[in-house]
């Protein structure tokens, strides 16, 4: 974010803020961020853990993925909610994963949050209705970001060996789409997934495999 801050300095702004504490809404608004031009609300934050089943997962890691992916996508989605229907207006994009959908082999908790992000936004657009906030779930298949770097299972260049997996910037150019959409037009929810992968967590096409691979990967 740094980075960010030094590239672009009249048009980013970096702060620490742990999403699984309600107030970010307040942390922008002490800093000067001005909150009525807030018009696109882009919500990404999440952890996982991989490569263990439920009963043989630490206290900490449980408690880890619940905070940030179940506490923190609510408190996040209802402060920035509440700014933009003070503004009449705004689109809010949620990341969820197509791991909520489907059982993800060694990978339950984080499944189980993302299951409950995807209705979280279901709710929140029902609750929102008749205002001209829109709100949006994106449910991408396997994406290359370091979520699962370092822990026990498959390695960054397993999991990507063989296939092209979605890029951050197919979800960029998403999120892009879904804001620019007229503003009677809601985009519910989206699932994305690379052509190598047909099902949900699973399904995976690797080069040179006439069968897709059972692989636990997201």
């Amino acid at each position: 974010m740094n980075d960010l801050v030094a590239s672009w300095p009249q048009a980013f702004v970096g702060i620490e803020h742990d999403v699984a504490r309600p107030g970010l809404s307040s942390r922008l608004y002490e800093i000067g961020v001005p909150l009525d031009r807030v018009e696109l609300v882009v919500h990404s934050a999440g952890c996982a853990c991989q490569g263990m089943p439920l009963t043989k997962m630490r206290d900490r890691d449980i408690e880890e993925i619940v905070a940030t992916n179940v506490l923190g996508t609510t408190f996040v989605v209802r402060d920035l909610a509440t700014v933009l229907l003070r503004r009449g207006a705004g689109t809010i994009v949620v990341l969820g994963s197509v791991a909520g959908q489907d059982a993800a082999p060694l990978m339950a908790a984080y499944a189980a949050s993302k299951a409950y992000v995807q209705q979280l936004v279901r709710c929140v657009r029902s609750d929102l209705h008749g205002s001209a906030v829109r709100v949006t779930c994106i449910q991408p298949g396997t994406t290359r970001t370091g979520l699962l770097d370092g822990q026990p299972g498959m390695s960054a260049d397993e999991r990507f060996a063989g296939f092209t997996p979605l890029e951050a910037a197919d979800i960029a150019k998403t999120v892009r789409w879904i804001h620019q959409q007229p503003s009677h037009v809601n985009v519910q929810e989206v699932s994305l997934f690379p052509v190598a992968q047909s099902m949900y967590v699973r399904g995976v096409h690797r080069q040179g495999s006439m069968t897709p691979a059972l692989d636990a990967v997201t």
